[in-house]
């Protein structure tokens, strides 16, 4: 059983450590000085730009469906192919842009049996189209292509081993 003088000590002292304990956990408003220096953002290239930048002829369809015919030929580290492509218009356009490895080279690019007009800067490319493609339709186009790519390792692309 505790006295009444033990108890009043245990709550005197109880008293005194919350009041102590509230400055020694309360947070400042002000953030910590950083130790080093952010470092430097480098300029981003212009095939950065291309491959990263969300601009007018990606944001004006919506890639749908790829269908890939590949054919591999392993003892000369070749492959050609085709890639349907099928998208809709999210706004009218004569022209999109698509990616494809700058070691590839395009062969053709049709839609339907209308070859089309391209323009290659590196890993991008913009197909040009005769007549203004309409919000809200679909289309199909054919990319075929052919080169030898870069082995890459296990994921992510080719390897011939």
């Amino acid at each position: 059983m505790l006295t009444r003088a033990l108890c009043n000590r245990i709550v005197l002292v109880s008293s005194l450590l919350g009041s102590l304990s509230a400055p020694l956990f309360a947070q400042t408003s002000q953030p910590a000085a950083p130790s080093t220096p952010p470092p430097a953002v480098a300029e981003p290239t212009h095939a950065d730009l291309l491959r990263g930048a969300y601009g007018p002829y990606r944001a004006n369809n919506d890639l749908l469906f790829y269908h890939l015919d590949l054919r591999v030929d392993s003892e000369k580290k070749f492959i050609s192919g085709s890639n349907t492509i099928r998208f809709k218009m999210l706004a009218d356009g004569t022209r999109i842009q698509l990616e494809l490895f700058p070691t590839l080279q395009i062969d053709k690019i049709e839609m339907g049996k209308t070859a089309l007009k391209y323009v290659r800067d590196g890993g991008t490319f913009f197909v040009d189209f005769p007549k203004t493609l309409r919000t809200g339709h679909t289309y199909s186009i054919d990319v075929h292509y052919s080169g030898s790519p870069v082995e890459t390792g296990r994921f992510g692309c080719f390897t011939f081993k």
